[in-house]
């Protein structure tokens, strides 16, 4: 039996000390940034234009997901549009064409929300961060 317990603590520490050695797996993926600059509404409420910034590690990629959400009277108008960049470690701009949910309301000028998930992966790796914002269509 004392053999058995002998064992296993050295199989214990001999695993605990491999895994202290071991490198971050997303080192290369953070930290990274987005904000949403701008929102207009288009065609007549069917769609938004989203004017956004991001930052991420040079030679990463970057996947950006907004959902655009805002009240029309006693309705929800809704929509989500997704893109994908390549990082230069720089602040770049990029536009999002999100068009509403059929089912639901036009978009209108006026309060509304921003979901942003990003998703920054290197070769080994992703790292995966949504972000809350209030926004105004104009």
């Amino acid at each position: 039996m004392r053999r058995i317990l002998a064992f296993s603590g050295l199989l214990a520490a001999l695993v605990t000390g491999s895994l202290l050695i071991a490198p971050a797996a997303n080192a290369a993926t953070g930290p990274s940034s987005t904000r949403i600059d701008s929102v207009d509404r288009r065609q007549q409420g069917d769609r938004v234009l989203v004017n956004l910034s991001y930052n991420c590690p040079a030679g990463a990629r970057i996947q950006l997901v907004v959902t655009v959400t805002a009240a029309n009277g006693d309705r929800i108008a809704q929509g989500t549009r997704q893109k994908r960049a390549d990082c230069t470690g720089d602040w770049a701009a990029t536009e999002l064409r999100v068009d509403r949910d059929l089912a639901g309301a036009l978009f209108i000028v006026g309060q509304a929300t921003a979901r942003t998930v990003r998703t920054v992966c290197d070769d080994t790796s992703c790292e995966t961060i949504p972000f809350d914002e209030a926004i105004r269509i104009s």
